[in-house]
């Protein structure tokens, strides 16, 4: 398919309505006036009203492709294709008259038709729209256009902290602390709405340009409300979350869980700031439920040697595995956290190689899983299962969790320990080598003195 002319190109841009016609003509009566007679192509014809700020490289991308519809939904034009996740697309509008930002989450028109999927994405929004805080991404409005279902969601500049951890690798110990304080204060103020979020992760953690976190993603959160039916329950869905961060109990019954489960997850959340990975990485989705269940993840040491005892003690509370050992709230969490950051005792600390280590930090609390390959093998009895059917994995879990049990008691012993310290030879003294000379130079002239002798 060859690319449109500008000229063909101007009127797709036209009948899309995207830029007002006042507007549009004062751009290119300007553009007229650059051009000084020369002809105008497609390129500097769409550079220019990008460069104007009245179509965006998205709007070029549809136009080009033939497509002048599907631009507005209900009093916002869209700008943008921000991401899509399990359930929505999420895309950057701005209101046609205050012209503000906001972030817009579609659900798909094929997802209309699946009654639990229309009722979650619209507890979701009813949900957010009720949490009022600056730690929790706002819900402004909830609407529909025929079949078209979209909350419109405030908008930010940033990114989640899932990619970030991608990019750049674990965290500095500060920031590490700091954001999970934040996103405890945002799930504070969602618990005492009776919420509990039930799908904490790196990746629903929002880190805005000005360094503040906000949480997303309310769509699995269950309302503990007497008069309020679970959604899971009414759709007989199993177990809710995401492996990687999923609570025991979530797993056993995700309908019967209290906020600590949350604090499970925030501090699955916090490992990953701190080692640059989930605390069980390897293996099928139903041999991470079962590892989540019965197994303690590799010490943080492992991946951060340097990293301070207190910190590391804070996480492993987070991530116990009975709730009534972990924190019992998530201000107990933020008081925590924020107390350690004001000590100044996370700041300036020397990264170095874990090989480097010699000394054991191994809590006494945690058993290390120091050989993960040995503990999927140990539970290879379970097959990989669909990521997409969670309650199916959770029934395989129960038998690979008797396993791990076992597997978890061989490794008490496997703790890490601190290679021997190495012989170091003491340096000569210094007077060896100048009389090693001297003696050699003695030597030559006796030589020397002998053979002129003979001679």
């Amino acid at each position: 398919m060859s690319e449109p002319s500008a000229k063909s190109f101007l009127k797709l841009l036209e009948r899309s309505g995207i830029v007002a016609e006042d507007r549009l003509k004062s751009s290119l009566a300007k553009l007229s006036t650059k051009a000084d007679g020369k002809t105008i192509n497609l390129k500097d014809l769409a550079g220019h009203l990008m460069e104007s700020g009245l179509i965006t490289q998205w709007h070029i991308d549809k136009l080009l492709a033939g497509k002048y519809k599907g631009f507005f939904l209900g009093k916002y034009k869209l700008l943008g294709h921000l991401g899509s996740g399990g359930m929505s697309s999420v895309y950057l509008a701005q209101h046609k008259i205050s012209e503000q930002f906001r972030a817009i989450k579609v659900l798909p028109r094929k997802k209309v038709a699946d009654k639990s999927y229309l009722d979650r994405f619209y507890l979701e929004a009813r949900v957010a729209a009720s949490l009022n805080h600056p730690n929790v991404i706002r819900i402004y409005d909830i609407c529909n256009e025929g079949d078209t279902h979209y909350m419109v969601m405030e908008y930010v500049d940033g990114t989640d902290l899932y990619e970030l951890g991608k990019k750049n690798g674990p965290f500095d110990f500060n920031s590490a602390a700091k954001f999970t304080a934040q996103a405890a204060e945002g799930l504070i103020h969602a618990h005492q709405q009776d919420l509990v979020h039930r799908d904490i992760k790196p990746a629903n953690l929002f880190k805005t340009d000005q360094g503040l976190i906000k949480i997303l993603d309310l769509g699995l959160a269950l309302v503990n409300q007497n008069d309020s039916q679970s959604l899971t329950v009414l759709h007989n869905e199993k177990v809710m979350g995401t492996a990687d961060y999923l609570s025991p109990e979530q797993a056993v019954n995700s309908h019967d869980v209290d906020s600590r489960a949350d604090i499970y997850s925030l501090g699955c959340t916090l490992y990953y700031f701190l080692t640059g990975h989930p605390p069980f990485p390897k293996g099928s989705l139903a041999q991470r439920i079962a590892m989540h269940q019965s197994l303690a993840p590799k010490s943080i040491y492992e991946s951060r040697p340097e990293c301070p005892e207190s910190l590391v003690k804070i996480c492993e509370k987070m991530m116990a595995k009975d709730p009534d050992d972990r924190y019992q709230t998530c201000d107990e969490v933020k008081s925590e956290l924020m107390a350690l950051v004001e000590s100044g005792e996370l700041e300036n600390i020397a990264t170095f190689a874990p090989e480097d280590s010699l000394i054991e930090k191994t809590s006494s609390t945690t058993v290390s899983a120091t050989d993960h390959d040995t503990t999927l093998a140990v539970i290879k009895s379970v097959e990989p299962v669909d990521e997409s059917n969670i309650g199916h994995a959770i029934e395989e879990s129960a038998n690979a969790s008797s396993h791990v049990n076992k597997a978890s008691e061989s490794q008490k012993s496997n703790r890490i320990t601190p290679p021997p310290p190495r012989k170091r030879r003491r340096p000569p003294p210094k007077w060896v080598v100048p009389a090693a000379i001297a003696a050699m130079f003695l030597i030559l002239i006796a030589v020397l003195t002998l053979v002129s002798f003979l001679l």
